[in-house]
């Protein structure tokens, strides 16, 4: 019988990245660009690729290669072996100074200001090479960290639900309705919501290929009495719904640290805020296993928990 590694020997690991950057590309030609290949050379690859599994792997369509069954059977497994081989090689000599990595990172856009320029600022500090790239959140993260879109999720929620991902709260939020420094309510005592509903607000708009509804702590107990608010703009741009506002009596709900933005601080007050149970929710970092033992990853799941525990603590 043979051992693991005399079967592992006949196995080129450079045909496991080629596979990976294939499935990724879904283009023979891009791949064979990616990895500094001919398109010949790259052809080569995939039909040694084939041999190696036994199946064809892709099959062509006008919009490029589509996987087989056997590929997304493969997939996952293939990330996660690439990323192990990736942790090993680097876990000795990891460096934050001299590490040239490029990190993304989904977050809410109504924190973003709070969340990610301080981190930023951070890494700059002590890791003037790394490159930090932000997008927005989408109503579910668990997609983006799948099909490794970002590499850490920053959510309102605890939606894991598989020994897949892993989250660790980091802070929490509570809502607060803000309006124009001049609006009508602030002239009265004990606001209700009743109060708050007689005027539309603005809305923050996630993204469109989400699937499923996300509704803020105020919109799901409002649900329940039977009521909800009327919207008369929802945009994907803080600053669109800011500007929208401006010298009208809407409203916007955003997290109780928003008021501390100094745009939004000039111009706007808070009308009600709802720092009480059922409203307070937790804010969570949640990434793939993938990355559990990248040094890179690690380092900056750190770096992420001390920025943003500084304003979003318990």
């Amino acid at each position: 019988m043979k051992t693991l590694e005399q079967e592992l020997s006949r196995v080129d690991l450079n045909l496991l990245v080629s596979l990976s950057v294939l499935i990724k590309e879904k283009n023979v030609s891009r791949a064979a660009e990616k990895l500094y290949l001919s398109q010949p050379a790259m052809s080569r690859i995939l039909g040694r690729l084939r041999e190696l599994f036994d199946d064809p792997l892709f099959y062509r369509e006008s919009n490029g290669l589509q996987p087989t069954a056997k590929i997304l059977e493969l997939e996952s497994q293939l990330d996660n072996l690439l990323f192990s081989i990736d942790s090993l090689i680097k876990s000795s000599n990891f460096s934050a100074k001299t590490c040239e990595k490029a990190f993304r990172l989904s977050t809410p856009p109504l924190m973003s200001k709070l969340l990610t320029a301080p981190l930023a600022k951070a890494i700059h500090d002590i890791a003037p090479k790394v490159t930090l790239e932000e997008y927005p959140s989408a109503i579910d993260p668990i997609l983006l960290l799948k099909e490794g879109h970002v590499d850490f999720s920053i959510h309102i929620e605890d939606i894991v639900t598989s020994d897949e991902y892993r989250s660790e709260k980091i802070g929490y939020t509570y809502p607060v309705i803000y309006g124009a420094s001049d609006h009508p309510l602030l002239k009265k005592e004990n606001i209700t919501i009743d109060d708050c509903l007689e005027y539309s607000f603005v809305e923050l708009s996630l993204d469109i290929r989400s699937t499923g509804e996300y509704l803020n702590p105020i919109d799901v107990e409002l649900r329940k009495q039977g009521k909800c608010r009327s919207i008369a703009l929802k945009s994907g741009q803080l600053s669109t719904l800011i500007e929208s506002i401006k010298g009208t009596d809407r409203l916007i709900i955003g997290g109780h640290l928003l008021g501390q933005d100094p745009i939004l601080g000039s111009s706007f007050k808070a009308i009600k805020t709802f720092d009480s149970k059922p409203y307070t929710v937790g804010i969570y970092l949640i990434e793939h296993k993938r990355t559990l033992t990248s040094s890179p990853h690690r380092w900056l799941k750190l770096m992420i928990s001390e920025s943003i525990k500084k304003s979003f603590q318990d």
